[in-house]
């Protein structure tokens, strides 16, 4: 297998050799079967894997662990763990082997009836400030401020602060050093403190998200000829993260426009997605049994289009694709792309703003003086809209 690898940290140079070891070919992003970007970035699917989150903060508690040792003696220590995800269950863990009294404040109530079902007290967040004097440690683990500067001023002057989460991270920084404070800031711990064993878990979370085929999206494309590069554009993101099936209704099929000719915008979107585009109805029909999607995307989504969908018409791939895959209780995501979204297509957009399972990606006026009832959706949130529908969630807000 061909590998990219983008990422720049410690345990990049190691996952290389590991690789390589393994038989496979390093190579740049475009010639890549898969691109290993660093796990911050949301293509990073390897990252969102589960085993994957749990080995890292399990090797973030150790070198935490590590870290502290020098710093303040752990048996009988008061410590605070700003959060109770997983880094800080497993930290908690740890750090009551080895004799310290854990306290864990989080916002959640779930989390903090899990601190109290692990042996460790609880608070919420809102009653640090009676709390935070009677703490040897205080360690973070929300990537969001928490520890800011008129609560630091209520910590022991030989309190140690160590910050283990994400910029911008819960602990105030400036404050902290202001105060003179003993602060350690040490985010992306696995790399810095055991780069080679992080290497290994990151290469199994490869391989592991390398076997798992990915998500079918199929792209339905209707007839708004002006946006289909704009569409291309905005999806080229969701490559890494879906199998694109191409669908096309008979007007993007088969009208050529001043933007190009309908046999030079299949070829590029059948070039883009890798695969024949879907242009009958019999064709359409099966990815609703035998060649079901995951989520459907019309995009763009005409009035045409929308009227069709309202009020069950089906005479087009698009509207019988359509069709098929709601049977399944799938999401079908529109982007609308209409000059009479405020006139003729409005009461249709009402229609299916109520109907189960189909989600809208957030539009507005796009040329509200030249075309007062012209709408159009934010093609940039395409990737966004169609990761919440799949969650369930219509993404917020709708009207732009």
């Amino acid at each position: 297998m061909r590998f990219a690898i983008t990422g720049t940290d410690a345990r990049f140079p190691p996952l290389r050799k590991l690789l390589l070891a393994d038989g496979h070919e390093i190579t740049d992003p475009a010639s890549a079967d898969m691109v290993i970007s660093p796990p911050w970035d949301p293509s990073a699917r390897y990252a969102r894997r589960e085993e994957y989150q749990i080995a890292n903060a399990r090797l973030t508690a150790e070198g935490a662990i590590a870290l502290l040792r020098p710093e303040t003696g752990l048996s009988g220590a008061h410590v605070l763990l700003l959060g109770y995800g997983r880094i800080a269950r497993l930290l908690g863990r740890e750090l009551q082997k080895a004799g310290a009294l854990v306290t864990a404040a989080a916002r959640s109530a779930e989390q903090r009836a899990w601190a109290e079902a692990e042996g460790v007290e609880a608070l919420p967040l809102d009653a640090l400030s009676g709390a935070l004097g009677r703490f040897d440690v205080i360690i973070g683990t929300i990537p969001v401020p928490v520890l800011t500067e008129p609560l630091l001023a209520l910590v022991r002057e030989d309190a140690v602060l160590l910050e283990l989460a994400s910029a911008p991270g819960g602990i105030d920084a400036a404050a902290a050093h202001e105060r003179d404070l003993r602060y350690i800031r040490a985010p992306g711990l696995p790399a810095k403190y055991a780069p080679e064993r992080a290497a290994v878990i990151l290469r199994d979370a490869v391989y592991a998200a390398a076997a798992q085929p990915l998500p079918r999206l199929g792209l339905a494309v209707a007839g708004s000829h002006c946006t289909f590069s704009r569409v291309l554009e905005a999806l080229l993101p969701l490559k890494r993260d879906y199998t694109i099936v191409p669908i096309l209704s008979g007007a993007a099929a088969g009208t050529d426009t001043r933007f190009f000719a309908a046999s030079a915008f299949r070829a590029e979107l059948e070039a883009f997605c890798g695969r024949e585009a879907v242009d009958t109805i019999v064709k359409a029909e099966p990815l609703g049994t035998a060649q079901r999607l995951d989520a459907l995307l019309v995009a763009p989504c005409t009035g045409n289009t929308l009227a069709k969908l309202a009020n069950g018409v089906t005479d087009t791939a698009v509207t019988m694709a359509c069709k098929a895959h709601l049977r399944n209780g799938a999401p079908l995501i529109l982007a609308i792309s209409t000059n009479d979204g405020l006139s003729g297509s409005a009461q249709n957009i009402a229609a299916l703003l109520q109907r189960k399972n189909v989600y809208f990606v957030p539009f507005r006026q796009d040329a509200p003086h030249q075309k007062p009832f012209s709408l159009q959706s934010d093609f940039d949130l395409l990737g966004e809209t169609v990761k919440a529908a799949m969650e369930g969630r219509q993404l917020q807000p709708v009207l732009l």
